[in-house]
């Protein structure tokens, strides 16, 4: 029943979140048209079957395709052969303007609208963001995994990280960001950073060689840092050895035997090896210190190895973390118009910058996702909250805008090349010339989804 419902979830998410960038996108081309007053014959969301049509006073189609992978606005005099037969009598005007009646600069206009609409978009979603407030893990350093680049530095459990590079660190989220704009790169970063219970800022120094991220792996997890996530016990199992001893919902156990405990990683670190032997634990409650006795239950893997449990669960969301593991970026409203801009800016240099890495090399284009990545990301981000599905449809909103903005023909990028041709030419474009360039763009644009899947593919399996 839960794969069922997991399954809905995602393919529901994922309508939604591509109807809604689409959507956003062909409005963008179909408003711009409309203010230069060249006549729409159809503006539809989706592929295949129309399960939805209406039809306005100006005689525009409106549907909505069973398949939510796309859409488009087709204008008047966009496409020959389309509207041959299309009188001015059933369009209810006179004399209908088509596409290539209005000047270059009115086409260039709403060729562009599309990927700027699609940055408004993302705008709007980070302003919402902004004001409803993101809440983040708090960038603190749980566990430096063992071989890791930064098991070159001198971070260690429980360092709060300022800056890097000298820029700002608010949220561990912020960490991860920056290392995502160091891939494939080489060079020192410096990490500027607070040791639990000082004040005073400390500097360390990793160096990095042509670093990449392997599999699915994040930047940040990449880099061998995890962040901290207290050994805060969520609920407790019935008849465990914990629910015996006393140890309760709510509890932050801080030490096993004379173990000290920081992080849920040693709290299972601790236990695993010690199944079957009496342990003293330690445990705050409500700032109250309080020992209990108890001992690990034996359990064994798939894989044949015994550890031991006590029937305690962590926690899965950052609602019932303590505030000195959160943090909470909120704006009032004109910060948020600012917070808006500024990360649509921050996130599209970003995206600018990984593309032209896959270009050169330095970056794997294994990065590459395509469908099947963006629906689990839908159904992940729409399970954590309304946030992250805000979040979610910011970045595809960036994604989708500069994707189009590529000079391929087929995509608005290409159409602006084309325009620009023509401009500089004095006179249209051949026919000829621009059957063939569609050509290669449909290819270009066909094998880059192939290998977007294909990775996708990869992955699952």
């Amino acid at each position: 029943m839960e794969i069922i419902l997991n399954t809905i979830n995602i393919i529901l998410s994922f309508s939604i979140l591509i109807g809604l960038i689409v959507g956003i996108h062909e409005l963008g081309h179909f408003l711009a048209a409309r203010y230069f007053g060249i006549c729409v014959l159809k503006f539809k969301i989706g592929f295949g079957k129309t399960l939805l049509k209406w039809t306005d006073k100006r005689k525009t189609d409106y549907e909505l395709g069973l398949l939510p992978l796309g859409g488009y606005v087709q204008m008047l005099g966009e496409s020959a052969g389309i509207e041959e037969n299309i009188s001015s009598s059933e369009l209810k005007v006179s004399k209908p303007i088509s596409y290539k009646d209005v000047s270059l600069g009115a086409r260039a206009v709403v060729t562009a609208a599309g990927p700027f609409a699609n940055f408004i978009l993302a705008i709007v979603a980070y302003f919402l963001i902004s004001i409803i407030g993101a809440k983040e893990l708090a960038p603190l350093v749980g566990q430096i995994e063992i071989g890791s680049l930064a098991s070159q530095s001198s971070l260690t459990s429980g360092d709060r990280i300022i800056s890097i590079n000298e820029r700002e660190i608010i949220s561990f989220n912020d960490i991860n960001t920056f290392l995502a704009s160091k891939m494939g790169e080489s060079g020192d970063i410096t990490i500027s950073f607070l040791r639990e219970g000082s004040d005073v800022s400390a500097t360390t120094a990793v160096s990095l060689y042509e670093w990449q991220t392997e599999g699915q792996r994040s930047p940040v997890s990449q880099f061998g840092i995890v962040p901290l996530i207290p050994a805060l016990v969520a609920s407790v199992q019935e008849g465990s050895p914990a629910k015996k001893a006393g140890i309760l919902s709510g509890d932050i156990i801080k030490k096993v035997n004379n173990y000290k405990i920081t992080t849920w990683f040693d709290l299972s670190e601790a236990i695993s090896n010690e199944y079957e032997q009496e342990l003293n634990i330690l445990v705050d409650r409500d700032g109250i210190r309080i020992p209990f006795r108890l001992t690990p239950n034996k359990v064994v893997n798939e894989a044949g190895e015994a550890k031991g449990v006590i029937g305690v669960q962590r926690l899965s969301s950052l609602d019932d973390l303590p505030k000195e593991f959160i943090v909470i970026n909120k704006e009032n409203f004109f910060g948020a118009i600012l917070k808006g801009f500024t990360e649509t800016y921050k996130f599209t240099i970003l995206i600018l910058d990984s593309i032209k890495k896959m270009i050169t090399g330095s970056v794997s284009a294994e990065n590459i996702g395509g469908p099947i990545q963006i629906s689990m990301l839908a159904g992940s981000a729409a399970k954590a909250g309304f946030v992250s599905f805000l979040t979610i449809i910011a970045v595809l909103s960036i994604n989708l805008g500069l994707l189009n903005l590529l000079p391929i023909p087929v995509l608005d990028g290409g159409q602006l090349v084309m325009i620009a041709i023509e401009k500089i030419k004095g006179s249209p474009v051949s026919e000829s010339f621009l059957e063939y360039s569609f050509r290669l763009g449909i290819l270009l644009i066909g094998s880059l989804m192939i290998f977007a899947v294909f990775n996708d593919i990869a992955r699952v399996i």
